[in-house]
């Protein structure tokens, strides 16, 4: 059965006319991103270029308008492409889109406007709407390095797809000539493909859209897992994301295996009032740092309220829980030495973990250990047993450099 070429155009002209009509429709009802537009007009853009095509043969002068239009969809679609993804920094600039665009259309007018060579102009045209495909794909692979993207890989493979078609029309036409074209299927080949490209950009838009949601739905659930779990001042866990981490690292360990300590800067209630909460907070945020600096892979830390900041050391014995803890007061002493900032101590409760005991348990204990050191005069850490309502304190152990 042979194909009719007016059919196939009206057919073609159909499918593009829809497919511009939906992605119109679901621009205006959904949320859509920059670039979308630009990709919605190349649609209707090339939808008026064949819809011109059709009248050629009564309104000759429309042709240029005409295959313009048709030549602008891979270098409008790649504009929308550039603001769809503003952040990334390409080879080309955006004008080259544009001035090669020109370039590409400009010997078909000549060819057009100097004979009515058919074949001429078919490899005109052909060659000029190839290396637009060609140079369009070319910045989508770039786009594709930098952004993982089923919907640019199809992209791309339906540039190349579209500059083989032209590229085959040029070549029939530069080798057959215009007796010959009349006989050949090219024509079809290239309607067809219209419609294709057509359908094809509506789906991959849509898969770009839906891509990008999905992205920014997974930012925003991070950013709220952040807010939820982080002590914004600090960076470091909030009291409830510790008692999270430190419960599932608690029941990992051996009774007595893990080290729970409870901690705090020693007068900061002066050190507001003399250098206001700008000064306190920056206190904070510098016994945070060292805290993390001072942690092994696996321990855990948090701030628990006010200045009062909690560890769980897993697998860890009380000398090793003392080395953390000194170690801790060395890089605080460090810190603060650097300019005019005051120094800092701090004061460390200290307690083992014991069989059957949460975490919140373990933290009481610690905090009688830490009210313990503060009794015995600050800037040590005391060693808590017994039990909550009978605890037995160690004598104090000066950290940092007041232990040197």
């Amino acid at each position: 059965m042979t194909l009719h070429l007016p059919t196939l155009v009206i057919a073609t002209l159909a499918t593009m006319f829809m497919s511009s009509a939906l992605m119109t429709l679901f621009g205006a009802t959904q949320r859509v991103y920059r670039g979308f537009w630009w990709w919605t007009g190349a649609q209707w853009l090339g939808t008026a270029g064949v819809a011109l095509q059709a009248l050629r043969d009564t309104h000759p002068g429309l042709l240029p308008l005409s295959n313009l239009l048709v030549m602008q969809w891979p270098i409008v679609t790649l504009i929308g492409l550039r603001r769809f993804y503003p952040r990334q920094v390409l080879p080309v600039p955006a004008a080259a889109d544009i001035v090669l665009l020109a370039l590409a259309f400009l010997p078909w007018l000549a060819v057009w406007a100097a004979s009515g060579d058919v074949a001429a102009r078919i490899a005109a045209f052909g060659a000029g709407a190839c290396i637009l495909y060609l140079y369009s794909a070319a910045i989508t692979l770039r786009l594709r390095a930098a952004h993982r993207s089923s919907a640019l890989e199809a992209l791309i493979a339906v540039q190349f797809a579209a500059a083989a078609v032209n590229a085959l029309r040029a070549v029939q036409a530069g080798l057959a000539g215009a007796a010959a074209l009349a006989h050949d299927d090219s024509a079809l080949l290239a309607a067809f493909a219209s419609g294709m490209l057509a359908m094809a950009m509506v789906y991959l838009s849509l898969l770009l859209t839906h891509e990008r949601t999905t992205l920014k739905l997974a930012e925003s659930q991070r950013r709220l897992r952040t807010l939820a779990y982080t002590d914004m001042l600090t960076e470091v866990p909030n009291r409830r994301h510790f008692y999270q981490l430190a419960t599932k690292s608690l029941a990992l360990c051996e009774p007595g295996s893990a080290a729970v300590i409870t901690f705090d800067i020693d007068h900061f209630k002066h050190i507001n009032d003399t250098q206001g909460h700008s000064g306190g907070d920056e206190a904070l945020r510098d016994v945070a740092r060292c805290t993390r600096d001072a942690l092994r892979a696996n321990d855990v830390a948090g701030r628990i309220g006010g200045d009062e900041f909690a560890m769980l050391l897993p697998r860890t014995n009380l000398d090793e829980a003392l080395a953390v803890v000194d170690r801790l007061s060395l890089q605080l002493d460090a810190c603060r030495d650097v300019g005019s900032q005051q120094r800092l101590s701090l004061s460390f409760g200290i307690v083992m973990s014991r069989e059957g005991e949460i975490i919140g348990d373990a933290l009481r204990r610690a905090d009688q250990a830490l009210y313990e050191a503060k009794r015995q005069g600050r800037s040590c850490a005391v060693v808590a047993e017994g039990s909550a309502n009978s605890p037995l304190f160690g004598e104090s152990r000066a950290m940092g450099l007041g232990a040197r």
